[in-house]
């Protein structure tokens, strides 16, 4: 429970922490459901981040897990969590939002920001907003940060601009271009919550005016704190990863996504929300607001999908390479997207786009339900990895001595070879992706590859160094 020196620390300076509020076990649970439905990804920059897959919304994005993976959702549950919070909002409370912040060695700042309504970094749509509060309530809607790293200064901890809660700053839409904004430095600002967006939003906010506050949290400890505080993250500057998750909370009388009961469910970040729902942690609903749930609405069968997909994505299974790759191919774009809706592409001209056309094309007329069906039995059949003794980046064995060069050459050779193309065609640059290469090849190409190095070779490269250059660059070190 919060003392009354902490309150009032929440009261005057809008955040309190860190607070040790969770078992040790609860934190690993999150942690290993994290890095095993996680992969790396290598930016155009270099840079690499941390990509995550929402298996309810069928979208890369880091939003939201809780939905899908019941280790956050209880995580985000916790009796002795919700005790804290109802000190601050009262007895009922909706679960309404997380999201995973993973900054990696060499990502940026998150700037100065406050949301009150508006959920966004690129220009508002001041008719759509993410939260509607009732008129005669002060607006409540808490964030618990919870670290599962630690988090200091260098390697990008939190810090507060304390008691600014207490004033609403203008938001300045499109005032800076998108690749300066508010979360552009731990993301490229091309990503699905920005869409094509050119601007991003600032806020009429100057740091020298302020109490500013720098919170380092050791891993497994939570600060809480109003969104309406101003609040910023330093860039990693460090050699280590800083991964943290936050939960976000409001009373039942606020209304989520108002905006989906007129049949709108693309929000103002680009997502889907659909088939979002809020979670009642604590109390009673009296208003009806909301979508509220205790799980999701998949199916068996979809969940069954879901895991399996997942353990295709993140390498953790081999992946034979003869007919069943396209078999995998085509039915998981029967299940998500349904009957082809490509042209059929020319066999001679394009003779890869056209056999991954037929292997989907083939399943026209199969129902989602059956294609996932026929996806799972496919992956129950694969041999599982032992991925848990692997890091996202590290590559085992004895290494030859070979240079850049000698791996890019072997690459170049490979795929001319499986595509059927001239070496003078394969390009170093290109992504392995735009070559039409599934991830079931790309699995097969690392396993090729790690033969002739004479090593064991983690899957999941194939994802984090997605071309020719990089991944031989990265295997050379």
């Amino acid at each position: 429970m919060l003392t009354s020196e902490q309150l009032n620390h929440f009261a005057r300076k809008g955040w309190v922490g860190p607070l040790e509020i969770f078992s040790p076990e609860k934190i690993a649970a999150v942690k290993a459901c994290l890095e095993a439905n996680s992969r790396l990804i290598v930016e155009a920059n270099g840079q690499e981040i941390l990509g995550f897959y929402n298996n309810v919304f069928n979208l890369e994005t880091p939003r939201d897990h809780h939905l899908f993976h019941q280790p956050i959702r209880e995580l985000f549950e916790d009796t002795e969590l919700i005790k804290h919070i109802q000190q601050i909002a009262g007895e009922d409370l909706l679960l309404w939002y997380t999201n995973i912040f993973c900054k990696l060695p060499g990502q940026g700042e998150i700037k100065w920001h406050q949301a009150k309504e508006y959920y966004t970094s690129s220009d508002i749509d001041y008719q759509k907003k993410t939260l509607v509060y009732q008129d005669d309530e002060e607006p409540i809607n808490l964030t618990v940060w919870v670290a599962l790293d630690d988090a200091d200064i260098e390697n990008g901890c939190m810090r507060f601009a304390n008691g600014s809660h207490q004033k609403l700053f203008k938001m300045l839409a499109g005032s800076r271009p998108a690749e300066e904004g508010v979360f552009a430095g731990i993301s490229a600002h091309k990503t699905v919550w920005q869409r094509e967006q050119k601007y991003s939003l600032d806020y009429d906010f100057d740091e020298n005016d302020w109490d500013l506050e720098t919170v380092p949290v050791e891993a497994g400890k939570a600060i809480i704190f109003t969104e309406k505080v101003m609040h910023s993250s330093f860039p990693n500057r460090s050699q280590r990863r800083r991964l943290g998750i936050i939960g976000r909370y409001v009373r039942p009388s606020t209304q989520v996504y108002p905006y989906r009961w007129q049949g709108e469910f693309i929000d103002e970040n680009g997502h889907n929300i659909k088939r979002h729902y809020c979670i009642l942690v604590s109390g009673k609903d009296d208003y009806g607001h909301n979508l509220v749930r205790d799980s999701h609405d998949l199916s068996d069968t979809e969940v069954q999908f879901q895991n399996s997909l997942n353990q295709v994505r993140f390498g953790q299974v081999n992946i034979p390479e003869d007919e069943r790759q396209l078999e995998i191919y085509g039915l998981e774009k029967q299940s998500i997207t349904g009957d082809c809706d490509q042209s059929k592409p020319n066999p001679i001209l394009h003779p890869r786009k056209y056999i991954q056309w037929e292997a989907w094309n083939q399943y026209r007329g199969l129902s989602a339900e059956e294609a996932m069906t026929r996806y799972s039995q496919l992956v129950e059949t694969f041999k599982r990895k032992n991925t848990s003794v692997e890091s996202n980046s590290q590559i085992s064995g004895d290494q030859k001595k070979i240079t850049t060069s000698d791996i890019e050459a072997w690459l170049i050779s490979y795929l001319a070879e499986l595509l059927d193309l001239e070496a003078e065609e394969i390009d170093l640059e290109s992504s392995f992706q735009s070559y039409g290469l599934s991830s079931a090849e790309g699995v097969g190409m690392i396993g090729d590859l790690g033969d002739w190095l004479g090593t064991t070779l983690n899957p999941a490269l194939i994802y984090e160094y997605p071309n020719i250059a990089t991944f031989s660059s990265k295997l050379a070190q």
